[in-house]
């Protein structure tokens, strides 16, 4: 992964400047043979550089500071250089195939994000929820309608969020090295070595687990399980996957636990826990998710 150093984009001159280096005659393009200065129009000259320096026929981008810091890729990219959406991005969230297939949001992302070297697939599911705020909040406001149900009663009720209240998670904790962390489990007394997965990674376990319960005809997914199982990197020092899979399938409910919750601590990510109110005054909070109807302010 890569970030752009945007101080080497050389600056325009101006329509003024340009048009004065073209009727003296200076760098007039050459196709072939060169061109004569009888051909240059300047009238067709000013309307080009024109649009293309009209700010109202540009699309400007902004700069998105990554929850992770950097920490868990090859170079540290820790910011990201992100387009506005425009008119064009809807027609991409409407599209029914991408829609289907689940893969619309990490569509919009590669062609939203400028940095070079950037893989979608690799980013963290922090860092990539953070994107996702950004271009929702910057194309459609703050204002997001959900519906949330009473813990109490179980019965749903509409709500309103503010988006700006999202703020990113505080992680004290910081990987070694390698980007991996270290947990002592209680019931097996042993050392785990842990790493956070990346979104791609976490997709194609998820399309595993669906296409084992689809085989299988089994009435539960495995998706938590197989999860667990790629997050793990050793256990007492053993990294062999065979030995691995067979631990966690034996594993005390427990030291699973243990293990999940050691991940949510450490994960970097944007916080999505946000507190809501009942009509009678009953406050609770519950996290919000990030989806396609999350880009629809009429949702």
């Amino acid at each position: 992964m890569g970030n752009e150093n945007i101080d080497n984009i050389p600056k325009k001159e101006s329509i003024a400047d340009a048009l004065n280096k073209y009727k003296s005659g200076d760098n007039i393009p050459v196709v072939g043979d060169s061109v004569p200065k009888a051909n240059f129009n300047a009238n067709e000259y000013e309307k080009t550089m024109s649009k293309e320096t009209d700010p109202d026929l540009i699309t400007s981008y902004e700069i998105v500071k990554l929850p992770s810091n950097g920490l868990y890729y090859p170079n540290g990219v820790s910011e990201v250089n992100i387009e506005y959406m425009t008119s064009k991005d809807e027609d991409l969230l409407t599209t029914p195939s991408l829609i289907e297939n689940g893969t619309v949001l990490d569509v919009l992302l590669k062609r939203k994000i400028k940095s070079q070297g950037i893989i979608v697939e690799d980013l963290l599911e922090g860092d990539r929820n953070a994107l996702l705020l950004f271009l929702r909040t910057s194309s459609y406001g703050s204002d997001y309608s959900v519906e949330v149900v009473d813990p109490r009663t179980g019965i749903p009720f509409n709500s309103k969020v503010d988006l700006l209240k999202l703020r990113y998670k505080i992680v004290e904790e910081k990987p070694d090295e390698r980007g991996y962390f270290s947990v002592k489990i209680p019931m097996r007394k042993k050392t785990v070595i842990i790493r956070l997965i990346s979104h791609g990674e976490d997709s194609k376990i998820y399309k595993s687990a669906e296409e084992i319960k689809l085989a299988y005809g089994e009435d539960y997914s495995q998706y938590s399980t197989l999860k667990l199982k790629a997050s793990i990197v050793s256990i007492n020092g053993k990294d062999d996957r065979s030995y691995i899979d067979r631990f966690v399938d034996a594993m005390p409910a427990l030291d699973a636990y243990t293990i999940r919750k050691k991940i949510m601590d450490v994960k970097p990510d944007v916080d999505m826990a946000y507190e809501f109110m009942t009509n009678d005054g009953y406050k609770f909070k519950t996290n919000l998710s990030v989806g396609i109807d999350f880009f629809f302010p009429s949702t």
